[in-house]
């Protein structure tokens, strides 16, 4: 069985590491993959977002765990890409 990924969120690289811990921790797998790359970040000295995925079927779960882990305004950074463009492709 192939698991298909989708686009959970995007957020800066130490947040990203950070959620990624969490579902890892939580049997959830997960990668990433920065949206500008270091090039873009070392010329304008900013933090790179990263895109998070997970598998289609844990979806609900971790997005239930961005929203514990999140709880004090985060998810809403990550609210409008859960079901993005990306993912309907």
């Amino acid at each position: 069985m192939s698991e298909q990924f989708v686009l959970l969120g995007a957020m800066d690289e130490i947040w990203a590491k950070m959620l990624m811990e969490v579902l890892k921790d939580n049997h959830i797998p997960c990668t990433a993959k920065p949206v500008f790359g270091f090039a873009l970040t070392a010329k304008t000295g900013g933090s790179d977002l990263w895109k998070i995925y997970v598998p289609a079927e844990d979806v609900e779960r971790a997005k239930e765990l961005v929203g514990e882990l999140f709880s004090g305004g985060g998810e809403a950074a990550l609210a409008e890409l859960f079901d993005g463009e990306e993912n309907k492709k």
